[in-house]
């Protein structure tokens, strides 16, 4: 389609004069059709709007649609979505420089709208002209030499003003660089530009406003702003999404985490709603979203996870990614017992509905691991965090069925029930005759028994006989000869102890073992 020039007789009218005098007024720049569809419209929309006053003031067409203060002569500077690309930010040659508010906008749902001017940096040059594009938002750029100065105090002097940021954030939460020092104008309340939201926005427009428009994160909308799940709202943008819901309000997700939202169902999803922003965690080295019922957790070059529910909370009290455990490894995941697990960088989090959730650290962590954790340990789940044994160097944490324990953090075992009964009970753990252990816990599958070896100590259990123990000395070594608890003697049916005549002595369920210290005799006795 092509716009064809006014014929003769058309000239003649008394509205095509007044259109020819006016596009000529509105935007002196070459006959494109571009500016000619938009000076076209503006006075189509003049007549619109008052056309008594516009038919005997023709002049006044642009501001009986746009407003005096929207054009150049109105002395004010331009939006820099207007000239930025639709970016609500401030332009690379400038800098955040001050900013004064007006209270209770439209814009703003109410609160205040505050005003950011973008001035330019004392080391760029930019020259004072009128915008010619963007609409209704004909105003000034690199003229207005002037500066309130609440921002970036530490640049000093006075430069132009390039364009002007709005948001519905203070500046002081909008950049830190901005002081409180509040500057108040009413002059500027019906100020916008095509590129901004309108009135009454929703919270997620102004979320985005906020944010930068397409000069943030986000990137340029993907899409309309729809319903969500349980009357929330939601939007797509190229790089991520705003969601908002009554009870948490209006945040963003963006890059990594959004991807990793969207795939878990996002809003419908196990997260829930988001209840803060995408945010960097405090050494820089990773991001996190928090949402209802859990929170996204990514590591630069490493794995974008989620963790969930009760395992979130206590990740967090222990510190989160800062924290002993660091960065998450995996998912919240459920196990093969009842339970769920997640794994970090340095231990992990179990949790069940009969017990808390509880964190494994280091080498406990490892140990767990390895040997099946809560399903295949014969442990089940923690149920207490590590904890010092007898103020030392020694480290202990208790599961449902046992013990991990060991005499420093890199040398632990585990004692299963019921041998860690008797062993933290009658025994007096590691200060006892015992001392610490020196294997894990073994099985003896074909007789449905367990064992463990300490260090002065070994001790076997059975349903039928119980735990017992003797010392690891000559005894020992003679029945494990025999073949142990699946040789001919069985399990030991007592503690070792000593005869009246001096004899240590053993008995086993078919025997018994005697050791005579003096001339080191020993005696297997059968029966």
């Amino acid at each position: 389609m092509s716009v064809m020039p006014a014929t003769t007789q058309q000239r003649g009218s008394f509205a095509v004069r007044v259109v020819e005098r006016l596009s000529g007024l509105l935007a002196r720049r070459g006959t494109t059709r571009r500016s000619f569809l938009f000076r076209a419209a503006v006075v189509g929309s003049a007549f619109a709007v008052d056309p008594i006053g516009y038919a005997l003031k023709p002049g006044t067409a642009y501001a009986s649609v746009c407003g005096r203060s929207s054009s150049c002569s109105g002395g004010w500077s331009v939006f820099c979505c207007t000239i930025n690309g639709g970016a609500n930010t401030c332009p690379d040659y400038s800098y955040v420089a001050g900013w004064w508010k007006v209270d209770a906008s439209a814009f703003c749902l109410g609160a205040p709208r505050y005003y950011i001017d973008c001035n330019r940096r004392p080391n760029r040059s930019c020259r004072c002209r009128c915008n010619t594009r963007g609409g209704c938002d004909r105003r000034r750029t690199c003229c207005n030499v002037f500066r309130y100065g609440q921002c970036n105090t530490h640049v000093k002097g006075v430069t132009a003003v390039v364009c002007r940021i709005v948001t519905c954030t203070p500046p002081w939460e909008w950049d830190r660089s901005c002081g409180r020092t509040v500057r108040t104008s009413e002059s500027t309340r019906t100020h916008s530009s095509s590129c901004l939201p309108g009135t009454n926005p929703s919270r997620i427009e102004i979320k985005y406003q906020d944010l930068g428009l397409v000069g943030s994160f986000l990137g340029a909308p993907d899409g309309r702003e729809r319903d969500a799940d349980r009357n929330g709202r939601k939007r797509r943008y190229d790089k991520g999404m705003i969601l908002w819901h009554r009870d948490h309000g209006a945040h963003e997700v963006h890059g990594w985490l959004a991807r990793r939202y969207r795939r878990s169902g996002a809003e419908t999803g196990p997260l829930g709603y988001p209840r803060t922003d995408h945010r960097p965690v405090g050494d820089r080295s990773g991001q996190i979203v928090r949402f209802e019922r859990g929170s996204i957790y990514r590591k630069f070059g490493g794995p974008t996870t989620i963790v969930l529910g009760r395992v979130d909370r206590r990740y967090r009290k222990l510190g989160g990614p800062r924290g002993r455990l660091g960065y998450p490894t995996s998912d919240t995941m459920p196990t093969n017992a009842r339970g769920t697990a997640t794994r970090f960088e340095r231990g992990a989090i179990f949790d069940s509905p009969d017990t808390d959730a509880v964190a494994v650290l280091g080498r406990i962590a490892t140990v767990y691991l390895e040997r099946g954790g809560p399903g295949g340990s014969g442990l089940g789940f923690p149920v207490a965090p590590h904890r010092s044994v007898d103020g030392g160097g020694g480290r202990k944490q208790r599961f449902e069925d046992g013990l991990i324990i060991g005499p420093s953090p890199r040398r632990v075992f585990v004692v299963r029930e019921p041998i860690r009964r008797r062993y933290m009970g009658e025994m007096d753990g590691p200060s006892g005759p015992w001392g610490y252990p020196i294997t894990h816990t073994g099985e003896i599958v074909d007789k449905d028994g367990l064992w463990n070896r300490f260090q002065r100590a070994v001790v076997y259990w059975s349903p039928q006989t119980g735990s017992h123990w003797f010392e690891r000395g000559t005894i020992y070594r003679r029945y494990r000869i025999e073949g142990g608890a699946s040789g001919r003697l069985g399990f030991p049916i007592a503690d070792q102890d000593v005869t009246p005549d001096g004899l240590q002595r053993v008995t086993f369920e078919h025997g018994a073992i005697t050791y005579e210290p003096e001339s080191g005799a020993v005696e297997v006795i059968e029966g």
